[in-house]
């Protein structure tokens, strides 16, 4: 019998990457080949590992890693991975052990992973990360990780588009109706120049909302790597021929993943993120998506009350585990991560508010 072996994927066997990685059960849009493509714009090297046995392929991960300036050192990460079966224990010690040898490589501080395992099952069947040695996080949020604790709605339980409309609270299915007569059109984006304008509202929203935006280089790989290759889809809110809000979704695997979506205040009226919000659940239920996720259950209150109108169930995945390789460097990052960043940040988001103002005020003038 082979024996289990770790291989290192490169860009000419991404097809070969997605085809496989797509028929986990746990996979997730953030697993497909391009999310290291996109991750590369914020200076993120990605490292794409495959365990093997044979030709079948039992589990793989995206190693991120990006360097401290000035330090020589570096922090890796592994974004909804790594992806395996829970119970095959012997390939997450491979995997591992591949991802061990780069952060030595790369003299990594420590790797932090966030599977897309429940919390449940987690609870249910035991803790595989912990007997491995990582460290399991109580935080349900960070500032650059993907988010614990998200809302999916569960399309495998219904038969058709008809019937998930019907889980819509009844004042938002009025609401996408109401769009529609007020002459609103929710279209799939055709090509860059509808990204761009579709960037400046999004940017917009973000200040006014007092959350980071990124940046417009991200969102045009978000493009090229995703929505180009049919793994995603730009929905766009047309009003009177402009363009007036939009939302990206990602599809890999048969999941569906809301990242971005805006409509500046002043077209608030015609419910747009209704529409939009709408079509983009759509489409997942036609495109045979077992469900589709907003990101997170939402950083405020309001953010949390509109996600939840559309149906969705709270899933609390296992969250945010450490293996920590220099645990002095890492008490340091650890610190200025949840104590520090946490108290400055609305400072910044602040700063970013009034100069966004003072640019917009000059514009206008001039």
């Amino acid at each position: 019998m082979s024996a289990l072996r770790v291989e290192e994927i490169f860009d000419t066997e991404r097809d070969y990457w997605d085809k496989e990685i797509s028929k986990f059960e746990s996979v997730h849009p953030l697993n497909a080949f391009g999310w290291g493509k996109v991750r590369a714009i914020d200076g993120w090297e990605p490292t794409y590992l495959m365990a093997k046995k044979g030709s079948l392929v039992t589990g793989a991960v995206i190693v991120l890693t990006k360097p401290i300036p000035f330090t020589g050192l570096f922090i890796m990460y592994a974004p909804r991975g790594p992806v395996f079966n829970p119970s095959d224990k012997e390939t997450l010690k491979v995997l591992l052990k591949g991802m061990r040898v780069k952060a030595k490589e790369k003299h990594a501080i420590f790797l932090r992973i966030d599977p897309n395992i429940t919390e449940e099952a987690i609870l249910k069947n035991g803790d595989p990360f912990i007997e491995q040695g990582f460290i399991h996080l109580k935080h349900r949020w960070t500032f650059w990780n993907t988010p614990r604790d998200v809302y999916r709605i569960d399309l495998s339980k219904s038969a058709t588009v008809d019937e998930v409309f019907k889980f819509i609270q009844s004042k938002t299915r009025n609401q996408v109706r109401r769009a529609d007569k007020l002459g609103v059109i929710i279209r799939s984006a055709e090509s860059l120049s509808e990204l761009d304008s579709f960037y400046k509202i999004f940017r917009e929203f973000t200040v006014a909302k007092g959350f980071m935006a990124r940046s417009y280089a991200y969102q045009k790989s978000l493009w090229e790597e995703y929505i180009k290759r049919g793994n995603g889809k730009l929905f766009l809110a047309v009003y009177e021929n402009d363009i007036v809000g939009g939302l990206i979704c990602l599809i890999f695997g048969k999941k569906c993943l809301d990242m971005h979506m805006g409509t500046p205040y002043k077209y608030q009226h015609l419910r747009t993120n209704n529409a939009y919000v709408w079509e983009a659940i759509k489409c997942a239920k036609e495109e045979g998506c077992t469900w589709f996720s907003f990101r997170g259950v939402g950083s405020s209150p309001t953010q949390e009350k509109f996600k939840s109108k559309f149906g969705p169930e709270v899933v609390a995945l296992a969250g945010y585990y450490d293996l920590v390789f220099y645990p002095l460097l890492y008490r340091l990052f650890y610190m200025a991560e949840f104590e520090i960043l946490p108290r400055v940040w609305p400072v910044l988001m602040h700063i970013r508010k009034k100069l966004s103002d003072i640019i917009n005020w000059q514009r206008s003038n001039n």
